[in-house]
């Protein structure tokens, strides 16, 4: 929790990595190459995070990330009032046996699925390898969060297929498209109501701040992309720098902090 204007704000970080790897994946310094469980507690604890949406930290090779998935479905068991976990996968591997991972993944309890198209090369809106995932997704109820923005294959546009070609799919555009893709992400956001957004990642707080008055408080959440950001700039960006500016009502942080993934995920 954190306290804002002596009212109690629940945190949940939607956008979090876990586990370890061999090597790197693109674009990732410092280069972390473990992080566990018990590293994610700490750092929740010191920023004031409640719970945390997690999956597999890239792995930089091809790989199913099942090992880790299960890793993260143990921790969820262990820490059920903490970690909420989410499968990674990796659709490069062609829909039959990436189908197979998303199937063990729901009967690990995952509640959602995480695709980086940049790393695992394969485009968001592929319709042999992705489609079938998006199918299963759908039916399981999963939310689904894209990495969204830095190349084409995660353009918002592709994404934005995604939304439209699924519109029961609970779709998150990870980062906002970041910088580059903030103002289209949002109008993606304004035309399908299965769009949502999350904040990491996203530098430049004026963009922050429309994307939140152009699509509302309830498509926006926050996230931190821990381990790669600190979850404390992202809480800081929001309740303190952004709020500075946009003077949203207490029920509108709320939302935005916690709610509205509480809600996506049907947590009560």
């Amino acid at each position: 929790m954190i306290t804002y204007e002596g009212e109690t704000i629940e945190v949940i970080d939607a956008h979090s990595h876990m586990g370890e790897r061999q090597q790197l994946a693109i674009h990732q310094i410092p280069p972390i190459m473990k992080f566990m469980a018990e590293d994610m507690i700490r750092s929740m604890d010191e920023a004031g995070v409640d719970k945390v949406v997690t999956f597999a930290i890239g792995a930089g090779r091809p790989t199913d990330y099942r090992e880790t998935n299960r890793y993260i479905s143990e921790m969820m068991k262990k820490h059920p009032e903490r970690i909420i976990g989410f499968m990674r996968l990796n659709p490069a591997d062609g829909p039959k046996h990436t189908l197979e991972v998303l199937e063990e993944g729901v009967r690990l309890g995952l509640k959602g699925i995480k695709i980086h198209p940049l790393i695992e090369k394969t485009p968001a809106n592929d319709r042999e390898k992705v489609y079938p995932l998006m199918e299963a997704a759908e039916h399981h109820r999963l939310v689904v969060l894209f990495h969204c923005g830095l190349g084409e294959y995660a353009s918002p546009k592709r994404l934005g297929e995604v939304a439209r070609d699924f519109p029961g799919l609970t779709l998150i555009m990870g980062h906002s498209g970041l910088v580059e893709g903030v103002r289209e992400v949002v109008e993606y956001a304004k035309k399908y109501p299965n769009v949502h957004m999350d904040s990491s990642g996203v530098g430049w707080l004026p963009f922050f701040c429309e994307s939140i008055v152009w699509a509302g408080a309830d498509r926006v959440m926050y996230g931190s992309d821990h381990p790669f950001n600190p979850m404390d700039w992202e809480v800081e960006k929001i309740i303190k720098h952004a709020q500075g500016h946009l003077k949203l009502k207490v029920e509108d942080l709320r939302k935005i902090m916690g709610g509205n993934i509480r809600r996506l995920l049907d947590l009560g």
